[in-house]
């Protein structure tokens, strides 16, 4: 065996060269291509503005590069970034481009599927609306509702202007009272509107007193 290896070593190794010269020709040379589900980053947006409604999340994103770029690809190398700067209010249809794509060097933009995507951009305000607890269901028998508080009992919301404005209220998740014996305290999320959300407090504290129903009309009675 050490005889067969050792006769003819410059050609063995010669081959051996060649070998590896053709496989890093191959590596550097051979293109291939992958597909990649892409996130996509809305850019472009003022403070005063915002997206709202349905839009692509994603753009399946084909990708050209060599074998062993092509093999290492993912789609957290490459990025697609779409402007919606000076875009009108109301929904639009915007062109991507490879251009708007990053990928790694070496690698090129082959085809993007949507090419054009539906957005819709909407004015944004802030307003301070009032919060009123969803009371759901009945005490045990025997007893009733009481006072009802929350704290805080207002918050400030932001969104579309055409949703925020001429609104002066939310109101809560429902807090559930069935065959309550006791006040109930909980803390609760907001019910916000589509596309509005809370610019402080996410969540209100919601008392709801349980009294005895005799109780209620002593005190009734007694005005």
């Amino acid at each position: 065996m050490i005889g067969w290896l050792a006769a003819n070593w410059p050609l063995k190794l010669a081959s051996v060269a060649a070998g590896v010269a053709l496989w890093a020709f191959v590596a550097t040379t051979e293109r291939a291509r992958v597909v990649l589900s892409v996130p996509v980053e809305y850019v472009g947006l003022g403070e005063d503005r915002m997206l709202v409604g349905p839009r692509p999340e994603t753009l399946d994103v084909e990708v050209e590069a060599v074998r062993w770029v092509a093999a290492r690809a993912s789609a957290r190398a490459v990025r697609a970034r779409v402007s919606v700067a000076g875009l009108p209010d109301g929904e639009s249809i915007v062109s991507v481009s490879p251009g708007d794509i990053d990928v790694p060097a070496g690698a090129s933009i082959t085809r993007i599927s949507p090419a054009r995507v539906r957005v819709t951009l909407a004015g944004t305000t802030r307003q301070t609306v009032r919060v009123t607890p969803d009371i759901r269901g009945r005490p045990a028998p025997g007893f009733v509702v009481g006072r009802v508080s929350v704290d805080p009992p207002a918050v400030q919301i932001e969104g579309p202007r055409s949703t925020i404005e001429g609104r002066d209220a939310v109101t809560t998740a429902a807090v559930d009272v069935t065959d309550a014996r006791q006040s109930i305290t909980e803390q609760v999320a907001l019910s916000l509107p589509a596309s509005v959300s809370s610019a402080g407090e996410r969540a209100v504290r919601v008392t709801v007193e349980i009294r005895a129903e005799d109780t209620m009309e002593h005190r009734g009675s007694s005005r």
